[in-house]
């Protein structure tokens, strides 16, 4: 008797992780359509369906594979048991064949080849994944008739009706029930199973559009690995990624069930030889309520990082914000991998430092001439030293956060070390006060070299603020500088200075514009950059090629995504919707959401409980639910995604909930289960 054996695609358009995957354009197609075409090319299969769900958001999917003469069944969103069991009933099938949407390079002959198998073993059920060999993407599963009924009817766990085959198989029978059907299994002679080709993520997603146009419109599996073997580049885009993420979700293995056995171990290591057992202070433990939140991170992919103990978060910090369109972005992976075959540092300048100075002369309005550092503290002290070298004068003005060099530091708290006689050198003044500046300035009119600020940031300019402190710095023969470390590249492509029309005679810029890559500059007017050739401004790393391609490739990126706007655009979406948060959980007396769109932050009131202690409990509950938050949204390319701004909701929700029990208990301290927080220092009044 001749065996009818019928391929069910099961897909749908709500992925939480990539939604409307199905739709996605790769290489002229739509995701769903490569899997659609590869079935057909299976020998051994007679009839191709689509099962997806009932609601709207599947119409698109469901329409275009009607329109590609695949037959649809269509019902319970969360049941993909149910609709599997609905295809068998109306396709007249002896033999199913399990292939997932998410599966676009699906290979008809690794098809055929389980079928086979199925056929020959007279088993239950087969699968070239009981032993993975083949690449993650190639998954194929095949099952009798007999097996599905008694599957449907048995298998009553809400994750056995939403996976469908864990009842057949058993792999989860340590957990969940197990049908106890006979199994085989196809395995390949060599291993292949490091290979990611599965679409759950938009890395997956970039790697598809880059790969599929390399191949025959009649490829083989392997003709993928000789692709890949030719340019490995591909195998990073979306390496990091571990198999069968979504299901390790919804057995609650992931995120959701948190613990720091290996963060704290590596703590205790890493502080033997290591200050603080960091580099950064804004990195370390006493930014974080110490014992119930992490404290290394492994690895970062988009806008998500994970850490020692494999616990995954949507990352809110990105690295003190020089990640701006997101961790491991393809484009500068790609020109710091085509660098590297080239070098990293020379023995001679780098034609890089040119090209990249120019693109930063276009861009910048003070930009005529350019010299790169690798902190932002390098460019701020350079620009200093610049300024009294032009001027003849020693002391500075300043506003802001500036870096840890003596001359800044020196007017903080943290100034252990730092002579007196350095510190009288600088004056801090308050920000929007321009009567505050020019009385600094008139008291002494020729001992000013510099005025140096921050244009934006957690308080944005007055209306004619910076104008007025223009023309002040004018008038006594001060030169302005703008430390737009932060602001450069996020609030506007030509930093702060462009978006409110006022340009100074000095500019530093760093962080986002290497996304995470080492990298600064001063720039200003020529007459004054002039004068980097009498001082001494010189590092063995400052043309290091890496970053200079990588800065080339992201000032690239972030011109052709328009990132400045389209991240003002959800900070604005982010600020509202956790303004409303505050509002819902009654926690307005305690919080506020402040700054600037580009950069909106969480400002904890005044209350009857210590800010530190209400800034622990919302870091500890934030943790809890997966954000990596410290007080600000520093946002990169990477968040600007529905599925990201939906789980960040959903994150605030719940945390805010957690602590509006803790603060309107009587004692809420009880409710933290970490160390409290320890505030480096405070910069400018908020």
């Amino acid at each position: 008797m001749t065996l009818k054996v019928v391929a069910i695609i099961q897909a749908r358009m709500g992925s939480s992780r990539l939604p409307g995957k199905m739709m996605c354009d790769i290489a002229g197609q739509p995701a769903i359509g490569h899997v659609i075409s590869r079935l057909r090319g299976a020998k051994r299969v007679d009839d191709v369906w689509l099962a997806c769900s009932q609601v709207p958001s599947d119409d698109p999917l469901a329409e275009y594979a009607k329109d590609q003469g695949v037959s649809v069944f269509r019902g319970d969103e969360n049941d993909v048991l149910s609709r599997f069991a609905g295809v068998l009933e109306k396709s007249n099938a002896d033999v199913i064949v399990r292939i997932t949407g998410d599966c676009p390079m699906a290979d008809p002959a690794v098809v055929d080849k389980v079928v086979d198998a199925f056929l020959s073993d007279k088993v239950d059920f087969v699968s070239n994944t009981l032993t993975r060999s083949y690449p993650d993407g190639l998954d194929v599963e095949v099952f009798s008739k007999a097996a599905l009924e008694r599957t449907d009817r048995e298998a009553k766990d809400p994750f056995l009706r939403a996976h469908v085959t864990p009842y057949m198989h058993g792999r989860l029978k340590d957990r969940l029930p197990w049908g106890e059907f006979s199994l085989s299994q196809v395995v390949n002679e060599n291993d292949f199973s490091h290979l990611r080709w599965t679409l759950d993520e938009a890395d997956d997603l970039e790697f598809f559009r880059r790969l599929l146009p390399q191949l025959d419109e009649n490829y083989g599996w392997m003709d993928g690995v000789g692709a890949l073997t030719r340019d490995p580049f591909l195998l990073s885009i979306n390496a990091g990624h571990s198999i069968n993420e979504g299901t390790e979700r919804d057995l609650g293995e992931g995120p959701g069930k948190r613990h720091f056995e290996k963060s704290n171990a590596y703590f205790e290591r890493a502080a033997k030889t290591i200050p603080l057992a960091t580099q950064t202070f804004s990195k370390s433990y006493q930014q974080w309520a110490k014992g119930v939140t992490p404290l290394f991170i492994e690895r970062g992919r988009g806008c998500r990082v994970w850490d020692l103990d494999g616990n995954s978060y949507l990352d809110y910090i990105l690295g003190l914000l020089p990640v701006i369109l997101g961790h491991r972005d393809v484009d500068v992976d790609e020109a710091i991998a085509k660098q590297m075959q080239n070098g990293i540092s020379f023995s001679l300048a780098s034609p890089l430092e040119a090209e990249l100075a120019e693109q930063l002369v276009r861009l910048i309005p003070c930009a005529e001439m350019v010299r790169f550092g690798k902190n932002g503290s390098d460019a701020t002290s350079a620009a200093i030293r610049l300024a009294r070298a032009h001027t003849g004068r020693g002391r500075v003005a300043l506003c802001g956060y500036h870096g840890w060099h003596d001359w800044y530091i020196g007017t903080t708290t943290r100034d252990l070390g730092v002579p007196d006689a350095v510190k009288n050198l600088s004056t801090a003044f308050p920000f929007n006060d321009a009567d505050a500046l020019e009385k600094l300035l008139k008291d002494d009119p020729n001992g000013f070299a510099a005025v140096i600020l921050e244009p934006d940031g957690t308080t944005s300019p007055t209306p004619g603020f910076l104008q007025r402190v223009r023309q002040v710095t004018e008038k006594y023969g001060v030169l302005l500088i703008f430390d737009e470390i932060v602001t450069g590249f996020r609030v506007d492509m030509g930093g702060a200075q462009n978006h409110f029309g006022v340009v100074p005679d000095l500019a530093a810029f760093g962080k986002s514009m290497g996304n995470g890559m080492p990298i600064s500059a001063v720039t200003g007017r020529a007459e004054i950059m002039k004068d980097m050739e009498k001082i001494f401004f010189s590092g063995t790393f400052g043309g290091e090629a890496l970053s200079l391609a990588a800065s080339l490739a992201t000032l690239k990126k972030l011109e052709a995504t328009d990132t400045p706007a389209r991240l003002k655009a959800l900070g604005e979406r982010l600020a509202a919707s956790s303004r409303a948060t505050i509002q819902r959980h009654k926690l307005d007396e305690f919080l506020d959401i402040k700054g600037p769109s580009w950069r909106p932050y969480v400002a904890v009131k005044p209350s009857q409980f210590s800010a530190n202690l209400v800034t622990t409990l919302l870091r500890q509950e934030f943790v809890a639910r997966g954000l990596l938050f410290a007080s600000g949204f520093n946002l990169s390319l990477a968040h600007d995604n529905e599925a990201t701004v939906l789980e960040t909701q959903k994150g605030w929700d719940g945390a805010l909930e957690a602590l509006a029990i803790a603060l309107n208990s009587k004692h809420p301290e009880k409710y933290l289960y970490g160390e409290l927080v320890s505030p480096v220092f405070q910069v400018r009044a908020q």
